[in-house]
């Protein structure tokens, strides 16, 4: 999405309504770090749901805690606990660990059988969690132990609409949900007794067609029913949705800064208009459609002929910021990072100039006075240079196709 330039009135009020916005919706997981428990070590996680209340024909079966809390935290945390759950067998049958931010429905003693599933249940607001952002990435910590080598343990989350969204059942009707995010990994660890941690980060898909109103998390120690092993473990820390504030292109007069990296701030750029300075032409394409861009323009106090242009990307949580500082500038010392801004690229300097002028332009360069009368005329592939020193004082006209400027004779 390509926002136009704004002024300074409109940034603040741009701002100011972000803020508002985040502080009044729904970006992050209540207890992502997994820091507050109902009670002791096999309680569940406030705002976590395990198989200790699920629901279903079975749920009696599959009540014992798969989970407990553990002390501790991932490498540069600052928590005191993360959540670990493991695969169980249940009279034969393995039962992978699981652990929601919905209701476990536990209908049937085959593992793959459909009647087997997480679901928001919108009456209980404790098997719900009512969320309004739209999320870019989930990043989460985790730390997997499998006795098979090609187990795939799974994180996910499913922003849906107002429905009793069920998983995996209901991942593919598209006008149940609105975006999901899905992480499949194997064991970061081959030992059961020793820990490895690894931050795994997965992009949201935003493909559906529901409004957004709920998330329903889901973590489980394999990405198949019944497929894990007793001795499965997997250990959880630190979930957090993740808003871009990155631009992905910046454009200067309608042409593309060559060079444009989004983990680059501040770049400065020579241009053939000057003109350009005094011009709102600035614009910038955010990575995320629903981040807020605005735009400042300001000249440059110490230095001449030299604008400063200040982009703020704001994310949709009114959190999440970056900065991005433009420089334009007729310096010639300054690197010419977009092309042919204006019809046709032409540059003079100094102006005014005792003798020599400078020229910076691709094609046949012409200098005319204020009669129109041809005085000089060159061909510059690049840098050139027009002799004026017979020339009497007073103003000129420099041409170059389409472009053309005015440079003064002292």
């Amino acid at each position: 999405m390509r926002y136009p330039c704004i002024m300074k009135k409109y940034t603040i009020f741009a701002l100011l309504l972000a803020a508002t916005v985040a502080a009044s919706a729904q970006y992050q997981l209540p207890n992502a770090g997994f820091e507050q428990w109902d009670g002791g070590s096999t309680s569940e996680p406030t705002h976590w749901n395990s198989f200790a209340t699920s629901d279903g024909s079975y749920s009696s079966l599959a009540s014992s805690p798969h989970h407990y809390r553990r002390s501790g935290h991932r490498p540069g945390g600052t928590g005191s606990y993360y959540l670990t759950i493991y695969t169980k067998s249940i009279l034969g049958i393995k039962a992978n660990g699981n652990m929601t931010t919905g209701r476990i429905h536990a209908g049937s003693m085959s593992a793959e059988s459909s009647d087997n599933y997480n679901y928001t249940q919108r009456s209980n607001s404790a098997h719900c969690q009512p969320f309004s952002g739209t999320p870019d990435s989930m990043y989460v910590w985790v730390s997997f132990y499998a006795a098979s080598g090609s187990s795939q343990a799974q994180v996910s989350a499913i922003l849906h609409g107002d429905n009793d969204f069920k998983a995996p059942n209901e991942e593919n009707t598209a006008s149940k949900y609105c975006g999901k995010a899905s992480a499949h990994f194997t064991r970061t660890t081959s030992s059961a007794s020793s820990m490895h941690w690894q931050q795994v980060k997965v992009p949201f898909t935003y493909n559906g067609t529901a409004t957004p109103a709920y998330m329903l998390v889901n973590i489980t120690t394999n990405k198949t029913p019944g497929a894990g092993d007793g001795n499965d473990s997997l250990s959880i820390d630190d979930i957090e949705f993740v808003y871009s504030s990155w631009l992905t292109g910046i454009n200067i007069a309608g042409h593309p800064l060559s060079g444009f990296e989004k983990g680059c701030l501040s770049y400065t750029v020579r241009v053939s208009d000057s003109t350009l300075l005094d011009q709102d032409c600035i614009e910038a394409v955010a990575e995320a459609a629903d981040a807020t861009v605005s735009i400042e323009r300001a000249e440059v106090d110490t230095i001449p002929s030299a604008t400063d242009f200040t982009i703020t990307v704001m994310a949709e949580d009114g959190v999440s910021t970056h900065t991005y500082t433009v420089r334009l500038t007729t310096d010639p010392s300054a690197p010419s990072g977009i092309d042919h801004v204006g019809e046709t690229r032409l540059a003079a300097w100094p102006s005014p100039t005792a003798d020599i002028l400078h020229v910076d332009a691709e094609g046949e360069v012409a200098l005319y006075d204020m009669g129109g009368r041809l005085l000089r005329q060159t061909t510059a592939h690049g840098t050139a240079s027009i002799d004026m020193t017979d020339l009497p004082a007073g103003i000129y006209l420099l041409r170059c196709g389409s472009s053309s400027r005015q440079v003064v004779k002292q």
